[in-house]
């Protein structure tokens, strides 16, 4: 009877599973110089790339340039929602949405990460040196990717931008964001679970409860 129910339970799991959702929410931090800017943004992926340059730009797309050449090209649709919200800055403090940005850059270069954990101290082993992670970007020599388009140095980078009559945030140097000289560094990237992985969670607990129940 056991092994029947368990037979059911594993089916009505499957069953509730629907394909991988078109849109993901991942939360996030930056902190630094006693400020702290804490969001979340929606990508549609089926845009994104990964391992790639992501550019969600609604200015001139592009969200800056090497030279001549732009960093990246505009994809169009990539980020459906950004909310930010800014506490202990000098000036800026508040919270922004989309409409205030004009620039999203999420870049995993040219190794691709789990997008379905934390994506901070995800180790990039074949990239630079061995363990080298997400977050260092090309901050110093011994980072920088042997490769003649400079632009690829980069190990990867997730900044926002926002125009000057913007009093939101906007991007620096890679990975970081300032709220009006208080730079703020990134600090946490962590997806937010989908409606149906809560609900595979709440029926797998439940199942398991009923089972002790009747074993009780």
């Amino acid at each position: 009877m056991k092994r029947i129910f368990l037979a059911g339970l594993m089916a009505l799991l499957f069953a509730a599973a629907p394909a991988a959702a078109s849109v993901k929410s991942f939360t996030f931090t930056f902190a630094g110089n006693g400020a702290t800017a804490m969001g979340i943004i929606d990508f549609e992926m089926s845009l994104l790339t990964n391992p790639g340059r992501n550019v969600f730009d609604t200015s001139d797309g592009y969200v800056y340039t090497t030279g001549d050449a732009p960093y990246g090209t505009n994809i169009p649709g990539l980020v459906t929602a950004l909310s930010v919200t800014v506490r202990g800055a000098t000036l800026g403090n508040g919270t922004f949405h989309l409409s205030d940005f004009d620039g999203v850059l999420f870049d995993t270069t040219r190794l691709g990460l789990n997008l379905n954990q934390q994506l901070i101290g995800q180790t990039l082993e074949n990239i630079g040196p061995v363990g080298q992670t997400w977050t260092w970007g090309s901050v110093g020599p011994e980072y920088i990717i042997a490769d003649s388009n400079p632009s690829a140095s980069y190990v990867g980078d997730f900044q926002l931008f926002s125009p000057l009559t913007s009093n939101a945030p906007t991007g620096g140097n890679p990975f970081t964001i300032q709220s009006f000289g208080d730079d703020m560094t990134l600090t946490s990237f962590v997806p937010v679970p989908e409606p149906s992985t809560w609900l595979l969670l709440s029926l797998g607990a439940g199942g398991l409860a009923l089972l002790r129940r009747r074993k009780g």
